[in-house]
């Protein structure tokens, strides 16, 4: 494999997640070599160890998350859509988002290598959504948001979202996933760790995305009874913490009520 190739077994790696092939288990050195029908050298000559081939996996995951709660912004979507975007997403793909969200790196190394050169930038994508949907506080909001969101997506994942009991007929259903190229599939999550690193930027790795893989609309996997309901409870939650977070912006006034605002021709003399 020349060094030109080096970005397809990040990327294999990637879609092999998204879609369910491969899980958290199967994320050793050993095992993504025989996945990627190579010798275990291919990670250490190209990325340096272990760590600095999933950190650009990582990447990838958190380039596409930015990316498509970007779409939805632009799109017009306001901060509960966004934040129940996030929470589909880890309900999605649980094993990507554990690489994400919860496997620890060695980062001090990472970083003294220059493999965390895209964590900036990633962070700063997110902090212009919340920018934009009239944070005052946006880099603080950003973490405030993401720890919620990240507690809320475990305790779904972990099948402990509905602690309360909560009817799912007290909660509007909102099960339209995005599909990451494919099915999700996978285990559960562990127990919840440390989304953010104190002092640092959050865990957003090296990579860029690879072309469209195939990001259509879908839904989970035959979610049974249980994570349907998990999931409605992990939503509304989301939209009330981006209610806390980001109150609402008041409404645009009316066309006309703008005009005579400004001096227009509806304004009396």
């Amino acid at each position: 494999m020349g060094v030109m190739d080096a970005d397809e077994p990040v990327e294999r790696v990637f879609m092999a997640l998204c879609e369910g092939r491969l899980t958290r288990d199967d994320l050793t050195a050993r095992k993504i070599a025989a996945f990627l029908g190579q010798t275990t050298m291919v990670l250490y000559h190209h990325f340096g160890s272990l760590d600095g081939f999933l950190i650009r996996v990582d990447g990838l995951g958190w380039r596409r998350l930015a990316e498509r709660l970007d779409a939805r912004a632009r799109a017009g979507a306001g901060a509960r859509s966004l934040a129940v975007g996030y929470v589909e997403f880890a309900l999605c793909h649980p094993d990507l988002y554990w690489l994400m969200a919860e496997r620890r790196f060695d980062r001090a190394r990472l970083r003294e290598q220059g493999r965390l050169r895209l964590a900036r930038p990633l962070w700063s994508s997110f902090v212009e959504l919340l920018r934009h949907h009239g944070s005052r506080r946006p880099e603080e909001d950003t973490y405030v948001l993401f720890a919620g969101l990240h507690g809320i997506a475990m305790l779904a994942l972990s099948g402990r979202a509905n602690l309360g009991e909560v009817s799912s007929r007290e909660i509007p259903s909102v099960l339209a996933f995005p599909n990451l190229g494919g099915t999700s599939a996978g285990t559960p999550a562990g127990a919840p760790g440390t989304p953010l690193n104190p002092g640092e930027d959050p865990n957003l790795g090296e990579g860029s995305a690879p072309e469209d893989p195939n990001l259509g609309e879908g839904s989970a996997a035959n979610p049974g009874e249980g994570p349907v309901r998990d999931a409605e409870v992990a939503f509304a939650a989301a939209r009330r913490l981006a209610d806390l977070v980001l109150p609402a912006r008041p409404p645009e006034p009316p066309a006309s009520q703008a005009s005579r605002d400004r001096g227009g021709p509806g304004r009396r003399a």
